[in-house]
Order: C-alpha cells, then structure tokens, then sequence
C-alpha cells in the first residue's frame, strides 16, 4: 500500500525547522509532523551558567556545528560529525536550542533517527564539558516523573515495554555490575518496585501509553523513552508531553543545577566549605568491604584522579577532575554516609559528575547539604 500523501499542513523533519519563530509554535507544529521509519521526537534538557546559543555560535565551538537562524526564544543549528577510522561514517541533522524559564537550563530539540544523537548531539554535549553538562534523575525522581504523567494523562495509562539497566552483583563475582536489557510489558509501579527488590535500577525506560475499552487494554500508538540523563524520545503527542514531563524534567534540571552550584571555597565568605553529603538507608560502610569498593569506583572516574589520603579508622580520599581541575575531599566518617567537601576550585559541573560516579558506579543515596552539627 502506497504511502498517504502529505496534506497542506503536515511537516516533516525536512521542514519543521523551516521559518523558525518561537518554541511554543515549535510545539504547536510537531501536532502536523510526519515522521519517516525509525524517525522520532528527540529532547534534551541541558544545563549551562553560559549561553548554549551563544557557546555553538562562538568561534570555539566544536568543528561541525553551523548556525542557520534565529528566532524570539529558538535557534536553529545543524551538526555534520564524521567518525571512523578504517571505514569513514556521518552522521547530520538539524536541532533547535531553546531557552526555558528556568535559568541556565536549555532544550536541545530534534527530529530524527536515534544514532543521530547517539553518534552525533550527545558527543557534541559531551565535547563542552565542563561548560556545558547533562542533569541526572535518581531512581525514585524517574520513578515519580513517570507517576506524575500518568496521572496527568489519564484516563490513558503507562505501560513499560523495556528499560535498559544495571544490577549489582553478588559481592565474589569479578565484575561489580551487569548491565540488563529487559522487555517487558506492566504497570509502572510494579517494574520500579520489582527493580528495588532485585537491586536494580534504570539507565532508560520505554512505554507505550495505553487506553482501555470494553476491559481490554488497547495501545494508541504513542511510544516514548526517557533517560536518567533527561533525554526524552516519542513518535507523537509532544505537545502532551511538552507541557507535563518536559517541564517537570526542567524542574528538576534547574535545582540540581542550583544545588551544585556556588560550593568552591573561592566563591565563598572567608573561604568556608559548603559540604554535600550522599546519605543511605542502611548502614552500608559497617562492612569494611564496602569502604574497598567506595575506594576502587571512585579511582575509576574516567578523566579523574583519586588519592587515599587516610585509611583507617576513617577513610579520607581526594578527588581531582582532570579536565577543570576542580577538585574535592571525600569522607567516611558514619555508618550511611558519605560526606563530599569542595575545595578551592570545584566546578558545578565536576560536583555533578562525581556524585553521578558514586551513583552509577558505587551505590545510588540521597544528596543533601551537609549539616554541620552531625560533624
């Protein structure tokens, strides 16, 4: 059967860029958009104390990146990468940057295959590290997220399809963790509750939303992906979307970015320390095995450089980002908790990144400021 042809209105991932005004009418036209095979809406959210426009603008801006408009909250750019050695590939396409509310934080929106961010958009955010990084959701913020928007789109309902995952492993096996990718196909609530009891937790998770009629549970259609990294994908409805988990990804970009930000001692009256601390439910660091393990995860930080400082009977270590040079002490001093001091230099975005190292690669807490009087 032939393809329907397009009427008047529709757009395509060819034009919805085309005579870019706002991002609300950005939105207003994804509701036209027809997306070719494997085609899909791609977002992500990103956090910069400097411009991102201006940054891909600059003359500095990675090799690849071409300005092509602007408009009154939206610009518009193109990215060509080539990549391989023996075998030379591209990847291309065409994203628009929009400034949100929220201060500092920014919407990277395309329309495309998935290796075009994969290959393509998500090095090229990684290239501006530290200038430029990716929030992080904990699993219980992924959790809650998901719950909002089901709520928010009922009748309709979530149901997970597949999420892409890390398990921890029994203490004697030669690896720490093994990535999982399962399908499935059931509520929210008991894929995160049969996650916390296997002791896993989500890199992605992919859903269909759903209605039911006559009993039976009937899909719409609509696929979607959201990342811990608050990356968001579907192949329709982003104007839903856009008004409910977007801007709750947004939210939580902005505080997370705020409460990393101002904690290096040269920002600081007198220089003080404004400590974070990582806190657990149980008594985690009871067992000197798990200190070991703390101790090997964080000298694996990629572009980092991690010294044992003391040993016994607390463990003190120093944490350097080789990239920035900020750097910060890490401390054992309790049972459930780890305690994280910034030093004279630590940027927000190397602060983010180690916690996210202890996460993925240790054990996922709870952040908090430091309160002093448990000192």
């Amino acid at each position: 059967m032939g393809r329907r042809p397009l009427s008047l209105f529709d757009k395509t991932s060819e034009t919805i860029f085309r005579g870019i005004q706002s991002w609300h009418r950005l939105v207003e036209a994804s509701r036209d958009l027809r997306l070719e095979r494997n085609e899909l809406i791609q977002l992500a959210v990103i956090g910069s104390k400097q411009s991102l426009s201006e940054l891909l603008r600059s003359s500095r801006a990675p090799s690849g990146v071409s300005h092509l408009g602007s408009g009154q909250d939206v610009e518009l750019f193109e990215y060509r990468r080539s990549y391989g050695r023996e075998r030379a590939h591209r990847v291309s396409g065409r994203f628009a940057v929009a400034r949100t509310q929220s201060d500092h934080i920014y919407l990277v929106l395309f329309v495309n295959r998935h290796r075009f961010w994969q290959l393509g958009l998500s090095p090229l955010i990684d290239s501006m590290y530290p200038k430029v990084l990716r929030p992080f959701l904990t699993q219980s913020e992924l959790h809650q997220l998901l719950k909002d928007l089901q709520k928010a789109i009922q009748p309709e309902a979530l149901r997970v399809l597949e999420f892409s995952s890390k398990k921890r492993l029994p203490a004697l096996a030669r690896k720490r963790f093994q990535s999982v990718r399962e399908w499935t196909d059931v509520d929210l609530n008991v894929v995160f509750r049969e996650a916390k009891e296997r002791n896993v937790w989500f890199s992605s998770v992919a859903f269909d939303l759903v209605s039911e009629s006559n009993g039976q549970v009937e899909p719409t259609g609509v696929r979607c992906r959201v990342s811990k990294h608050a990356y968001f994908a579907c192949n329709g409805r982003f104007e839903v979307f856009e008004r409910t988990l977007v801007r709750q990804l947004i939210q939580i970009s902005s505080a997370r970015l705020e409460f990393f930000s101002n904690r290096e001692r040269s920002s600081t009256r007198d220089h003080a320390p404004r400590p974070l601390s990582i806190s657990y439910e149980l008594d985690i660091f009871k067992s000197s095995d798990q200190t070991r393990k703390l101790v090997e995860a964080m000298q694996r930080l990629k572009h980092g450089t991690c010294t044992v400082l003391h040993s016994n009977p607390y463990m003190h270590l120093s944490v350097v980002d080789n990239i920035d040079f900020s750097s910060a002490d890490m401390w054992i001093l309790s049972q459930n908790q780890i305690l994280i001091v910034p030093q004279l230099k630590a940027s927000e975005a190397a602060l983010k990144r180690i916690v996210n190292h202890v996460f993925e690669q240790f054990r996922e807490g709870s952040i908090s400021d430091f309160q002093t009087q448990q000192s």
